[in-house]
C-alpha cells in the first residue's frame, strides 16, 4: 500500500511539473494573429526578416545533417561509433564559442593579423557567420545523438549481410543503414531545425542587425512596454510557431524523399571505381571535419583566454603589449557572483531533471507501459521564445514563490527533454533481470535499483546529468525574460556586454562559461573511466 502511494505521489509531482508549463502556455498564448491588416506586415523590413530567418533555419540544419551523416557513415563502416572526438565542441557553450569564433575569423580578428590574406566572408554580424557557427555547433550534437541512436540498431548485421551479397560496406550504409538511422533521428532533427529557426542569443551576437532575425526582433519588442510593441511581439510569437511547423514539415518531407530515393537505388549497378572514390571522399571528409571541429574548438578556447589576459591589443598587432591578470582581478567580484549563480542553477537543474527522468523511466518499466517519446520531448518542438512569451502573459509568476524558483522551473523543464533523449535509449537497453534479482533477495524497489541496476546505467546517468547541466548553463531567453533581468547569469551578461565594442570583458565571461562546461565534461569522462577500471 505504501509503495503504491509513493508511486502515485511521484506520478503527481512529475506529471505536474511536466504538464503545468503547458497549461500556463495555453493560458497566456496571445490571440493576436499576424494577419493582413493588423499592422504586423507593415513593419519596416519584415519581409527580409522572414526570408533571412527561414534561410538560417533551413540551411544551417541541412548542412549540419549532411556533415553528421558523412561522419556517421565512416564511423559505422569502421564499426566504431563510440568515439569521443567531438566532445570538446559538443560541450562548448554556444555563446562562448561564438565570441571566440568572431575574434578568430572576422576582420581585424586574430587570423586577420596572422595570415597574409583576410577572410572577407566572415563579417562581424552576418548570415554567413551565424550559419557557420550553427553548423559547427549543431553537427557534434547530431553526431553524439546519432551514435547513440545507431547503437540501438543492428547495423553491424546489416552491413555484414550487405557485404555477403557483394555490396561494399560504404554503399550498404547508404542503402540499408542510413534510412533506418534517419528515421530514428527524426525527433532530434526536428528539435535542431526548430532551434535554428528560433535562436535568439547567437543571432544577437553573430547574426545580422539591420534587420535582425525574427526571434531577436520579438525579444526587443517584448522588452518594450508600449501597446504597439507588445502587439507586434504577440503576433511574432505565432509567426515563430508557424516557422517551427514549416521546419518540421520540411524535414519530414526530406526524410521521406531521401528514403524513397534510396529505395529506388537498391539493386542498381555501380562501377567499383565510383564506389571506391565515394568511400575515399567520405573518409576524407569525416577525418577533415573532425579535425576542424577539434582544432577550431581548441583555438577558440586559447583565443578567449589570450583575449581576456591581453592589454593594449591594437590592430594589426599579433600579440598584446602586456599580459596580466589585472582585468580578471578587477572583475573578479562580478564574475564570481555570475559564475556562482550560473553554477548553482545548473547543478540544481541537472539534479532535479535527472531525478525526474530516472523516476519516469522506472515508472514506465514498473507499469509495463511505454510513453511515446514525442509527448515527453514536446518542449523541443515548440520555439522556446514562444513558450516563454506565453508564460509571461499567464499566471506563471503568481504561482512561483520567487524569481529564482521561476527561472529554475523553466530550466528544469527545458533540460528534461534533452536529458531524456540521452538516458532513455540506454535505459531501454538494460533488462530488468538485475532488478528482479535484488527484489528476490529482499531489497525494496529503489534499493534494488541502486545496488543492481544503477551500476549498469552509470555512464548514461553521468551523460544525462552532464547534458542537463550544459543545457541549463546555456539558457538565455527563460533566464532573461522570466527574471526581468533580476537574476543575471554568465550567459545573459555575455549577450549584454557583447553588444559594445569591448572584447576583453566578453572574453572573460566566455572563458568562465567555457571552463564551467569543460569541467562538467571532464568530470563525466573521469567518472566513466573510474567505473570502467572497477
Amino acid at each position: 500500500m505504501i509503495r503504491q502511494a509513493m508511486w502515485v505521489l511521484g506520478l503527481v509531482l512529475t506529471g505536474g511539473a511536466l504538464l503545468a508549463p503547458w497549461w500556463f502556455a495555453g493560458q497566456g498564448l496571445p490571440m493576436a494573429l499576424p494577419l493582413t491588416g493588423t499592422g504586423f506586415w507593415d513593419y519596416p523590413g519584415i519581409a527580409t526578416v522572414v526570408g533571412k530567418t527561414l534561410l538560417v533555419g533551413l540551411l544551417s540544419s541541412l548542412l549540419a545533417l549532411a556533415c553528421a551523416s558523412l561522419i556517421m557513415a565512416r564511423d559505422a563502416v569502421a564499426l566504431n561509433p563510440a568515439r569521443n572526438d567531438v566532445g570538446i565542441t559538443f560541450a562548448a557553450p554556444h555563446l562562448a564559442f561564438a565570441i571566440a569564433f568572431l575574434w578568430l575569423f572576422t576582420p581585424y580578428g586574430w587570423f586577420d593579423r596572422l595570415l597574409p590574406f583576410s577572410l572577407p566572408w566572415f563579417e562581424q554580424q552576418s548570415l554567413v557567420t551565424l550559419i557557420t557557427i550553427l553548423v559547427i555547433k549543431e553537427t557534434p550534437f547530431l553526431v553524439v545523438m546519432g551514435r547513440q541512436q545507431l547503437g540501438q540498431l543492428p547495423y553491424r548485421q546489416w552491413l555484414l549481410q550487405g557485404q555477403a551479397l557483394g555490396t561494399a560496406p560504404d554503399r550498404s550504409w547508404w542503402l540499408v543503414v542510413f534510412p533506418a538511422w534517419l528515421r530514428a533521428m527524426r525527433l532530434i532533427l526536428f528539435a535542431v531545425a526548430i532551434y535554428s529557426v528560433a535562436v535568439v542569443d547567437l543571432a544577437q551576437v553573430a547574426g545580422p542587425l539591420n534587420p535582425p532575425l525574427l526571434a531577436p526582433l520579438i525579444v526587443s519588442w517584448q522588452l518594450q512596454f508600449d501597446a504597439v510593441s507588445q502587439s507586434l511581439a504577440a503576433q511574432g510569437t505565432w509567426l515563430l510557431i508557424a516557422f517551427g511547423v514549416v521546419m518540421v514539415v520540411a524535414f519530414y518531407l526530406l526524410e521521406r524523399s531521401l528514403t524513397k530515393l534510396i529505395g529506388w537505388r537498391i539493386g542498381s549497378r555501380v562501377k567499383p571505381a565510383v564506389t571506391r572514390i565515394a568511400a575515399a571522399a567520405t573518409h576524407w571528409f569525416s577525418f577533415t571535419a573532425r579535425g576542424i571541429f577539434v582544432v577550431v574548438s581548441c583555438m577558440a578556447l586559447v583565443a578567449l583566454v589570450a583575449l581576456s589576459l591581453g592589454r593594449g591589443w591594437f590592430y594589426p598587432q599579433v600579440l598584446p603589449q602586456v599580459w596580466n591578470f589585472e582585468h580578471w582581478l578587477e572583475r573578479s567580484g562580478d564574475a564570481l557572483t555570475l559564475a556562482t549563480t550560473t553554477l548553482g542553477l545548473a547543478l540544481a537543474t541537472a539534479t532535479l531533471a535527472t531525478l525526474m527522468i530516472v523516476w519516469l523511466r522506472e515508472w514506465q518499466r514498473y507499469r509495463s507501459y511505454e510513453l511515446a517519446d514525442a509527448w515527453l520531448l514536446l518542449a523541443l518542438f515548440v520555439p522556446q521564445l514562444s513558450l516563454v512569451v506565453a508564460w509571461l502573459a499567464s499566471d506563471w509568476s503568481t504561482f512561483m514563490s520567487s524569481t529564482y524558483i521561476s527561472v529554475l522551473v523553466a530550466h528544469v523543464w527545458f533540460s528534461f527533454a534533452y536529458g531524456y533523449l540521452v538516458y532513455a535509449p540506454a535505459e531501454r537497453a538494460v533488462t530488468q533481470i538485475h532488478l528482479s534479482v535484488g527484489r528476490s533477495l529482499g531489497y525494496r524497489y529503489w534499493h534494488s535499483w541502486w545496488w543492481f541496476k544503477r551500476p549498469l546505467l552509470h555512464s548514461a546517468l553521468a551523460h544525462c546529468f552532464m547534458v542537463t547541466f550544459l543545457v541549463s548553463v546555456a539558457q538565455y531567453v527563460p533566464t532573461l525574460l522570466l527574471s526581468a533581468g533580476r537574476l543575471p547569469t554568465l550567459t545573459t551578461e555575455l549577450v549584454a556586454v557583447s553588444s559594445g565594442g569591448e572584447w576583453q570583458l566578453p572574453a572573460l565571461y566566455a572563458t568562465l562559461l567555457w571552463l564551467i562546461a569543460f569541467s562538467a565534461l571532464m568530470l563525466t569522462q573521469i567518472t566513466r573511466k573510474k567505473r570502467v577500471l572497477r
